[in-house]
């Protein structure tokens, strides 16, 4: 099989894959079909959320809400559509736009440095998120704040991950 360099000059998940293996086809088939399956169903319910954001009897409030709900769902649709054409990319051995940059590790101390420093402080913001939405609690009846602390705090534990992930990648 074929290995090909990304359009960023990064071999790409295929190539990773299949330096590590040869891919299996059938598993490959079986999550491309995974991928378009949940990414049509993404695609349908953007509608609906569009639909509920645009109802003037939601209020601002909800709408607020829903708007912030939609904005997650066509990332997320846009995520299955680049993970899905990375696996057409692998078994069609061609690579198949828009897709997920390749990742590959590099020797870097200062860019370590510097993900070990927002990994600290995105932890140090996780404890300071818990304290407020423990703070929060008593208002959760007439305020969206408790909401937004638990989100935001849902997004730093993300934010964690990714880091995480890129420090994995970083040697130095």
């Amino acid at each position: 099989m074929n290995e090909w360099v990304g359009h960023d000059g990064a071999r790409n998940l295929g190539s990773a894959l299949q330096s590590a293996r040869e891919p299996d086809r059938d598993v490959e088939v079986s999550v491309l079909g995974q991928f378009e399956r949940h990414g049509e169903m993404e695609g349908a319910i953007l509608e609906s959320y569009r639909d509920v954001a645009a109802r003037s009897s939601a209020g601002e409030g909800i709408r607020y809400l829903v708007q912030l709900i939609l904005e997650d769902e066509e990332r997320h649709h846009d995520l299955f559509t680049k993970m899905a054409n990375e696996i057409r990319s692998i078994l069609w051995e061609v690579p198949v736009e828009p897709r997920l940059p390749g990742i590959k590790t590099v020797s870097d101390p200062e860019l370590r440095a510097e993900t070990e420093r927002l990994l600290a402080f995105e932890k140090r913001d996780e404890k300071e998120l818990r304290a407020l939405r423990k703070t929060l609690r008593s208002s959760e009846s007439y305020s969206l704040d408790p909401l937004m602390v638990e989100l935001m705090l849902h997004d730093t534990r993300k934010h964690i991950a990714i880091l995480e992930y890129i420090k994995a990648h970083v040697t130095g």
